[in-house]
């Protein structure tokens, strides 16, 4: 299958009452060659973001593709970059602080998702708003959920 980049975003306005959206752009090499959206009510910015990632990876074939995951949620770059979710386990879903691990539907999800995959994964963190292309579009994709 090759070499992706799945670029994802998700986003919530609670203060609107239409809930949050989620979207997600897989690139190979400079072209978009896959896109998704939707949306949920009663959500939150962080479980938006949870979930463009799992349906963008949902998208490839696991034994064969290599992806490079970016995003603008440190939440869930750094869980992966600094292996949150290992201690989490191992903790019965209590983070550092002995608190349940918020979100633990779709932590639990994706990681299964991850886990199906033969090539390691790459999760690389950008900075949102700050004009990378891919990144600008998901977040236009989440905001015109909202029109």
């Amino acid at each position: 299958m090759g070499k992706y980049q799945l670029w994802t975003d998700g986003s919530a306005r609670a203060h609107t009452g239409k809930g949050g959206s989620w979207a997600y752009v897989i690139v190979k090499g400079e072209d978009a060659i896959a896109k998704g959206v939707g949306a949920e009510t009663e959500t939150t910015n962080n479980r938006m973001e949870l979930k463009s990632v799992i349906e963008g990876l949902k998208r490839f074939d696991p034994l064969n593709a290599e992806v490079e995951v970016v995003s603008d949620s440190a939440y869930v770059i750094n869980c992966f970059k600094q292996k949150w979710f290992v201690s989490w386990r191992a903790n019965n879903w209590r983070n550092s602080e002995g608190r349940e691990v918020k979100n633990r539907d779709l932590w639990e999800e994706l990681l299964a998702v991850v886990e199906t995959f033969t090539h390691p994964i790459k999760w690389t963190h950008v900075r949102g708003h700050a004009g990378h292309k891919w990144n600008e579009l998901c977040d236009q994709m989440c905001s015109d959920m909202y029109k």
